[in-house]
């Protein structure tokens, strides 16, 4: 959403969740190019909501005004696609900050607690770097009371999947699976053989649905459709059965994944 928002004009001093209310029309855009390519699922123009960029813009105080927004343009540009309520991580859990755990929850629950009231049908805690942090995320989305996907963003050290603090990324998933998340997974990862090896890893005892969503790669500098899609055809047959994009991806690349994918899988 982030990138797309920006070939479309975003300024890159200025929030994505400003365009929910300055810009609707670009962000309902977005959400119909991905629904049109294929996408069962589309995450809510919502990655600051719980993170503190959102009141240094000046638009902490509208957390339930931008929520509503935020599900009622993605509802009504693919009316067929389920709106999961997206929120990024908030920043304050990385060391040298001194944020409470409290502090982190009471965010997250503000965050997603607003989402849900705006009619998300599912809650979505995206690019977490943190184990901890992920942990807040996913309890207090699960306190809103619907259905929560968690995906975490890793280091690539030594062609293996790790946490900031050397944490190995299955143990990650496998924590947030056995705390209630409804499918775990990588975002914002460049696609390439760790996802296949950590899927290989983790998928056959996971016990939920696995859930990739890589990079295609900076403005300029991003992988074609096909080629992106080639990346992730490995990790689909590897066991991976939520597919989709993060920054740097388009329509495009959505259609041509979507053209690699078993039937049962394309249909979402």
């Amino acid at each position: 959403m982030g990138t797309s928002l920006q070939a479309a004009g975003l300024p890159p001093e200025v929030l994505p969740e400003a365009w929910l209310l300055d810009r609707p029309a670009a962000v309902a855009a977005v959400h119909r190019s991905h629904a049109t390519a294929g996408a069962a699922v589309l995450l809510t123009c919502t990655f600051n909501l719980a993170g503190p960029r959102l009141e240094q813009a000046g638009l902490g105080d509208r957390v339930d005004e931008l929520a509503a927004a935020a599900v009622r343009l993605a509802r009504s540009a693919a009316p067929r696609a389920l709106v999961a309520g997206a929120v990024g991580p908030t920043g304050l859990a990385a060391p040298g900050k001194s944020a409470t755990a409290g502090e982190l929850s009471e965010r997250y629950r503000r965050a997603f607690g607003a989402l849900a009231a705006a009619g998300a049908d599912l809650l979505w805690s995206e690019t977490q770097y943190h184990l901890g942090e992920a942990r807040l995320a996913l309890a207090a989305a699960r306190s809103a009371g619907l259905p929560v996907g968690a995906t975490m963003s890793f280091a690539i050290r030594d062609r293996v999947l790790v946490c900031p603090d050397g944490t190995p990324a299955e143990d990650c998933l496998r924590a947030l699976a056995v705390e209630g998340a409804l499918a775990v997974g990588v975002n914002c990862v460049a696609p390439g053989p760790w996802l296949t090896a950590l899927v290989e890893r983790t998928a056959p005892t996971l016990g939920v649905p696995l859930a990739l969503k890589p990079n295609a790669g900076p403005p300029g500098r991003a992988l074609e459709p096909v080629a992106f899609a080639t990346s992730l055809a490995p990790s689909a047959r590897a066991g991976a059965v939520v597919l989709g994009g993060c920054c740097g991806t388009t329509a495009a690349h959505l259609l041509a994944l979507r053209g690699l994918l078993p039937r049962s899988q394309a249909r979402g």
